[in-house]
């Protein structure tokens, strides 16, 4: 599946959760967590649906924004390993493609982790003692490692052997 695809499909999710969940909040709900995971910070039911599609916005924009700033940068000012054969003209192309890819990716899983944490904090704001469930460290461990492997994948395909795969 495309991540793009993939983010289309969460957006809309997400726009389904405002549909649905908007007036079914009170006027005033539990917006921070500490880390025993009990409400201690709040705001307005409009300004929490506010930040959360300023939220999204800005997972596109890192997503989509990153590789066409990279894209734009002259290659002395890109860290990148191997990165005379990678940002060589012949090279150059294909190599943008490969961020892009990626960084799409990495939007996708974080708008998922973002779409999971918001619905975590929905159905807490429906209960008398709003407190995010026990779901929630298992998603935050599960993405923290799916970024990990995003970014050991991402250095691979930078790597010299991956460099001699594409030179042979």
């Amino acid at each position: 599946m495309q991540p793009g695809l993939i983010q289309l499909a969460l957006t809309m999710f997400a726009a389904l959760q405002t549909i649905y969940y908007y007036n079914k909040l009170p006027p005033r709900i539990a917006s921070h967590f500490g880390a025993g995971g009990a409400a201690n910070g709040w705001s307005s039911t409009s300004s929490f649906f506010v930040t959360y599609w300023i939220v999204i916005a800005v997972v596109f924009a890192v997503s989509l924004g990153i590789p066409t700033l990279i894209g734009k940068l002259p290659p002395s000012q890109i860290n990148l390993p191997n990165k005379d054969f990678w940002l060589s003209p012949e090279m150059y192309p294909q190599t943008l493609a490969r961020f892009r890819a990626y960084f799409r990716w990495f939007g996708a899983l974080l708008l998922l982790f973002l779409v999971l944490v918001f619905q975590m904090v929905f159905q807490a704001n429906l209960s008398n003692n709003p407190a995010l469930g026990p779901w929630f460290i298992p998603v935050l461990i599960g993405f923290l490692v799916t970024v990990i492997i995003w970014v050991i994948m991402f250095r691979r395909q930078f790597s010299r052997n991956q460099m001699n795969r594409v030179r042979s």
